[in-house]
């Protein structure tokens, strides 16, 4: 088609929207039709600014990307064009404009004097008509000056209004200007209005905790007092009981604690309410969650950036705009949402290149943007390690004696497949049968659910847990913190907390974690691009492991739980004692794995006394301990090797121990953990055998569960498999042939050969994967820079996608320097086999000269992007 033609269907195009726009106006009231056509005029005049600036930004460059941003330039040409002529026609019509009715008067005006030339001149000779005339005249006057009067008064009155607000508004811009906002009005978020009632909220916040203080220290000052003799007991048993003596009992378990206390009435490290808190953290877990796709994982740390956010902006809503100068990473017309989006990112990275670091890095490193003072930093770990989410009303108790709620299921969003959605409760390991007590005080609700109950505190709290198998209640029974409610009826426990939003007036969900003492997460971010490598030795006791399990039958995720927990306690070595790291004599050196007497050292030889329980040391995977509450599991490993007449720190005999010769209570929580009989989450399946294995709850959980984690991406892509790894180009190409379909040929492969629109080098790899796609029927861009460079330009590919796994077909991107690729360059290679194990096979081309051809087998690894052509 000509350019003279497309022009034409162009215009037509435009004259059909105009004749549309004006139609549609037709139908409006005039006033209302010029407003909008006005805005949409305003629109249009910017999308062409923005459009044309993108355009010309691209121009020099070619490909795909310039193309589309032309189209968008002159479709959004086109569109000023139609609203320009659309409100040019609304303002025609619009008779309530200044510049209509002065059109209206003149012509008035004309007509009259025509009128009194042509019928009312001669009429004015009769003397007898012309006073009535006359009188005529001066009532059109008055009628029309009156007319004329109003109009001007209402345009005066509302240019007055425009100018008063255009001259505000300039005000306001130029003081934003000032403090560095940008040449902006003031965001509804910022003015004295909404900054009142945050003063308000912060300040009752404050208070609140203060008068917990000073109770505090009255309940101190009369145990000084009794203690010093200047109270006397009676006295001091009055004042208790006046104010109900639930300060002094609480000063009496913290007394230890009390003065450190003290110094927090002023400050605390979280400043936000309980919903607006729950939103900051929801938000970020949505963040992870859309993140979370192509073999990533992300679980960020979320405390430590709630507690940041509350110390740099206190009480701070999502939807308000940033308030500058609290650090350099603060933007103009920025508000929390888009902040904490450049949290999420300083922390995780971007894709495809995510790099994980910490918020303490982000704190302590001075070329951070949000770097704090040494003394800054100091005063808020001094804060979240004394008083912590402690400040907020509503606090729990744990459900059961521990140390720290271990929680495998988060409050917040997740991803499931394509589906991201919100979890919005708190999932933790318990042990079916364990006894659960009552998290806080209150009224057990109507019990519906054989498994539920639901525990309320008036108007302010309510408590759902799920996971509770108890007759003991049919409703209406008020109950107190650590009341028995019954035994858990499986191996998790739901946690769903609610408070009573008064200024809502209605029901909230709360992240439950904030009101627990402690909580130890054990969902923790897994990258594609991760790299686990645990040495030779490493790898092959852990597969000897995984092979004699798999051969009975047990699962891959209960295997992997095993494995982390063992990397912990032995480094998955049968050939360990306790204390072996020790200087001799206690600790190991010649024969002594066989010595009798070395065996049976224990804690006075070992550790001088200090941990009574151990008598005699553990030994081997799982540190089997002789101890003073009646364990023999040290003496069973070695009588068991005596009987089979082997070696105790033979690996397979303590496999064989663990499901043949252990104790039969601890010989079921093995078989439990490694068939998945109680789970099939990693997470949980690691921290029951922690518990009820191993026996030691909490000890290092997150390190024993990422461990578990790791073994089981290393069995799912690697399977412990080396072959093929270093065979020769001919080799790999004689065994995989005829997986390979179809063929290279000379046209994908020879000088002079080659397929249309190949922008690339001949002879260079990227010119043999655009040949090798299209042989396949792909058709990619020919322009996507070096090899290196096409696992971030694949997008210039319509409808290209990257994974961190390989499919046949696939193209790999090599970063500089990995594979043995260019450390300027790097590589790109062809996806043609990919095995049970994950390792796959690739063709390339130029590793060796151009045009040269070779075969490789590689795993997925750090530096390495597949890309999916369509």
């Amino acid at each position: 088609m000509s350019k003279k033609r497309k022009a034409f269907k162009a215009s037509l195009r435009v004259k059909a929207r105009i004749s549309e726009g004006i139609d549609a106006n037709a139908l409006r009231n005039p006033r209302q039709a010029t407003r909008l056509s006005k805005e949409a005029l305003k629109k249009g005049k910017k999308n062409l600014k923005l459009r044309r600036k993108q355009y010309q930004k691209l121009k020099a460059e070619q490909g795909l990307q310039v193309i589309v941003a032309k189209k968008k330039y002159v479709e959004a040409k086109a569109e000023r064009a139609v609203s320009k002529a659309v409100f040019k026609a609304a303002k025609k019509s619009d008779p309530t404009r200044v510049s209509y009715k002065a059109k209206r008067y003149a012509k008035q005006e004309v007509k009259q004097t025509a009128v009194h030339h042509l019928l009312l001149a001669p009429i004015e000779k009769e003397e007898t008509l012309k006073e009535g005339i006359d009188l005529y005249r001066k009532g059109q006057r008055a009628k029309t000056g009156l007319k004329l009067s109003k109009d001007v008064v209402t345009s005066s009155v509302k240019a007055s209004v425009n100018l008063s607000k255009h001259t505000y508004g300039l005000t306001q811009r130029s003081f934003n200007m000032v403090r560095g906002r940008g040449f902006v009005r003031t965001p509804e978020d910022l003015k004295w209005r909404k900054q009142m009632a945050k003063k308000i909220r912060n300040a009752h916040h404050r208070l609140r905790q203060v008068k917990r203080t000073k109770q505090a220290e009255l309940g101190w000052g009369l145990i000084r007092s009794l203690l010093q003799g200047k109270q006397t007991l009676r006295r001091a048993l009055s004042l208790i009981v006046t104010s109900k003596g639930l300060v002094f009992l609480l000063m009496v378990l913290l007394v230890l604690m009390l003065l450190n206390v003290l110094n927090l009435a002023s400050s605390v490290p979280v400043k936000q309410d309980d919903f607006q808190l729950t939103k900051s953290w929801t938000y970020l877990t949505k963040l992870d969650a859309e993140h979370s796709e192509q073999g990533n994982s992300f679980y960020t740390p979320l405390d430590d950036v709630m507690f940041y956010m509350n110390d740099q902006f206190e009480d701070y809503d999502l939807k308000d705009s940033v308030t500058l100068g609290n650090n350099s990473a603060t933007l103009p017309n920025q508000n929390y949402e888009q902040y904490l989006t450049g949290l999420w990112t300083a922390l995780n990275g971007s894709p495809p290149d995510y790099k994980i670091t910490t918020m303490k890095t982000l704190e302590t490193t001075q070329s951070s943007k949000y770097f704090l003072s040494p003394e800054a930093y100091s005063e808020l770990k001094e804060k979240v390690e004394e008083v912590g989410y402690t400040s907020l009303d509503g606090q729990l108790q744990f459900p059961y004696p521990t140390d720290a709620l271990v929680v495998y299921r988060r409050y917040g969003y997740e991803r499931k497949g394509k589906q991201i959605t919100l979890h919005p409760s708190l999932e933790v390991s318990v042990t079916q049968g364990q006894d659960l007590t009552a998290p806080m005080d209150g009224k057990v609700n109507a019990v519906t659910d054989s498994d539920t109950l639901v525990i309320s505190e008036a108007e302010k709290a309510r408590l759902t847990l799920k996971g509770v198998a108890s007759g003991r209640f049919i409703g209406g029974e008020t109950v107190k913190a650590g009341t028995f409610l019954g035994k858990a009826s499986k191996s998790s426990l739901h946690i769903t907390y609610e408070k009573y939003n008064e200024a809502k007036k209605v029901w909230e969900k709360v992240n439950p974690a904030f009101y627990f003492p402690k909580v130890t997460y054990t969902q923790l971010t897994a990258l594609a691009s991760d790299h686990f490598e645990p040495g030779k030795n490493v790898s092959e006791r852990a597969e000897a492991v995984y092979h004699f399990l798999t051969k009975l039958g047990y699962k891959k995720e209960g295997i992997c739980a095993i494995l982390g927990n063992w990397s912990e306690e032995s480094a998955i070595n049968p050939k360990r004692a306790e204390g072996d790291y020790l200087n001799p004599p206690a600790g190991a050196s010649g024969n002594c794995w066989d010595d009798p007497n070395w065996l049976a050292m224990g804690n006075q030889e070992i550790y001088q006394g200090k941990y009574p329980n151990i008598v005699h040391r553990g030994l081997g995977l799982g540190q089997w301990t002789d101890t003073a509450d009646g364990s023999l599991r040290h003496t069973m490993l070695l009588d068991y090797a005596k009987a089979k007449n082997k070696k105790w720190y033979d690996l397979n005999l303590q496999l064989d121990f663990m499901v043949n010769g252990d104790t039969p209570g601890n010989q079921t929580m093995f078989k439990n953990t490694a068939s998945n009989a109680v789970s099939s989450s990693i997470p949980e399946l690691t921290n029951y055998f922690l518990v009820y294995w191993e026996g030691n709850p909490g000890d290092k959980v997150q390190a024993r569960v990422q461990a578990a984690q790791n073994w089981f991406t290393y069995f799912s892509n690697n399977g412990g498999s080396d072959a093929d790894m270093s065979a020769s180009s001919k080799a790999l190409f004689e065994k995989y042939k005829d997986k390979i379909h179809p063929l290279p040929t000379n046209k994908e492969t020879q000088a002079g050969q080659g397929w249309p629109g190949n922008g690339y080098a001949p002879g260079n790899c990227t010119w043999y994967v655009f040949n090798r796609q299209a042989q396949l029927g792909h058709a990619i861009n020919g322009y996507m820079g070096n090899g290196g460079e096409w696992g971030r330009n694949y997008f210039k590919t319509p409808g290209a996608t990257i994974d961190a796994q390989p499919q046949v077909g696939d193209a790999v991107s090599f970063s500089p320097g990995v594979a043995g690729s260019s450390s300027l360059y790097g590589h790109v290679a062809q996806v043609e086999v990919v095995n049970p194990d994950g390792t796959f096979l690739v063709s390339e081309m130029n590793t060796l000269g151009l045009y040269s051809m070779g075969y490789r087998m590689f795993r997925p690894g750090a530096g390495m992007t597949f890309i999916h052509f369509k």
